[in-house]
């Protein structure tokens, strides 16, 4: 694990927490990354906004459509600005992350538990470490959590 590159990625998700999502969780693996978030805006109008509306079918489904173009922005911005920073950093050119991403809705507390849990555990289950607060990469937001 080449510390200067993870600790790049780590900026870059830290510096959108607040501002274009919410930060719950992630681990910065040696060859991939678990992020767990949530988008801040959806089709410009904000989450609290959202839940105080009284909403028909179609502006539900219309809403879960804009968060996924959201998220695809948040991902590719993210994905483009580190993979830059970490090229400079190897004196390499090119791809940095594989394109595919696997995106996942969390509809209930039990299963985002589940999911923080997993991601937490990915260096466990790899064997980098024998506990996961041993992992230097680890974050997760408690509040979210309780």
């Amino acid at each position: 694990m080449k510390e200067e590159i993870a600790s790049v990625v780590k900026e870059a998700i830290h510096l959108r927490d607040g501002k274009e999502y919410d930060l719950i969780a992630y681990t910065i693996m040696p060859n991939h990354v678990h992020l767990v978030i949530t988008p801040i805006k959806s089709n410009n109008v904000s989450r609290s906004e959202a839940s105080t509306n009284t909403q028909t079918n179609q502006k539900l489904y219309n809403e879960a459509n804009a968060s996924f173009y959201v998220l695809t922005k948040i991902l590719q911005d993210l994905k483009s600005k580190t993979a830059l920073k970490c090229n400079k950093l190897l004196n390499r050119h090119g791809a940095f992350w594989h394109h595919e991403s696997y995106d996942h809705v969390v509809r209930n507390i039990e299963e985002l538990r589940r999911i923080v849990n997993y991601v937490l555990l990915n260096p466990v289950k790899a064997t980098l470490v024998d506990n996961y607060e041993k992992w230097k990469w680890n974050y997760y937001n408690p509040k979210y959590l309780i």
